[in-house]
């Protein structure tokens, strides 16, 4: 049985094509087991992996950060390429 990092089960499911999938920490901590959420999104956008961070409110007032993957923008595709990424 191969086992999965867990910057790939955080794409995997990221990357599901139902619903709108979003993830916030503590479900990536109680779903995968993942500790450090944030390092394993910072990885995954350094290697070219467009997720964006958006905050919502719960119905108590209190906030959380949810992560999401998206596809780039122009200004971003833009900005890489001036910056000197490959997007090959």
């Amino acid at each position: 049985m191969t086992k999965v990092s867990a910057k790939q089960k955080i794409l995997n499911y990221l990357s599901k094509t139902e619903g709108y999938n979003t993830l916030s920490v503590a479900q990536a901590q109680a779903r995968f087991g993942i500790t450090n959420v944030s390092a394993r999104i910072d990885e995954l956008r350094q290697e070219g992996h467009v997720i964006y961070t958006n905050t919502k409110t719960r119905g108590d007032g209190s906030k959380v950060s949810v992560y999401r993957l998206g596809k780039p923008t122009k200004a971003m595709v833009r900005t890489a390429l001036k910056a000197g990424y490959s997007l090959a």
